[in-house]
């Protein structure tokens, strides 16, 4: 019982659970960076609480191309798993560690009592679904709706604030973020450089001038 409200800063619904309920069934789990958590088509035995770490989902198309859909932080769960517990369905896509993680998870049946009994992780886990489902439509809008061009200047604006700032990362991992293929970042990366905007290096992109790509996402002319 104890061990589960240590984790109340991050999940604060453990705080209000009775001592009944802290009686459940939950298993802790460390997962390395890199390990595939789950497949897409695996069922799902439990849903992971994760308390340490990044695990990310991601969606692969039958010409291997993959992108990803959402991270699952510290002091949050899988969605998706959750709505395959509840809907008795596959899980969709593909989960895979990021950096070193660490989850308490929660047996189906122990889920679901949870569920219908305790009013705070009721909350909880609606507030999740309501907040990733915003997140998904975003995704959706973004891939529709917006050039690679635009996606790629959002993706090096989310990542820094201000002239100089670094992101550590390659070509391939930006291609999975914005949902294309490395041949097509690698160009635009390097039309960016020659314009003085950005410079590139091994495993690495640094932001020059980062009011030239503010300017970008305003007038949409890229």
């Amino acid at each position: 019982m104890e061990q589960l409200k240590s984790y109340k800063e991050l999940f604060p619904f453990f705080e209000g659970i009775s001592a009944n309920e802290m009686k459940i069934n939950y298993v802790k789990k460390k997962f390395p960076k890199g390990e595939t958590i789950f497949h897409e088509g695996d069922s799902c035995a439990g849903v992971p609480f994760v308390t340490k770490g990044c695990i990310r989902v991601s969606k692969f198309g039958k010409n291997g191309k993959e992108m990803s859909v959402y991270r699952v932080n510290a002091g949050e769960t899988c969605i998706l798993t959750v709505s395959s517990i509840l809907s008795n369905e596959p899980y969709p896509l593909t989960a895979t560690v990021e950096k070193d993680a660490e989850a308490i998870i929660l047996p189906y049946q122990d889920f679901k009592l949870l569920m219908e009994v305790n009013p705070h992780f009721q909350e909880y886990i609606y507030k999740t679904i309501s907040l990733r489902f915003l997140e998904v439509i975003k995704i959706i809008d973004e891939v529709i709706f917006q050039s690679i061009d635009e996606r790629l200047v959002k993706h090096l604006l989310r990542y820094t604030k201000n002239d100089g700032d670094l992101i550590e990362t390659t070509h391939d991992k930006i291609a999975t973020e914005i949902g294309t293929v490395r041949e097509v970042v690698s160009r635009l990366l390097k039309e960016m450089e020659r314009k003085g905007w950005i410079q590139l290096s091994r495993g690495k992109v640094t932001v020059v001038e980062r009011s030239k790509l503010e300017e970008l996402m305003k007038d949409k002319k890229l």
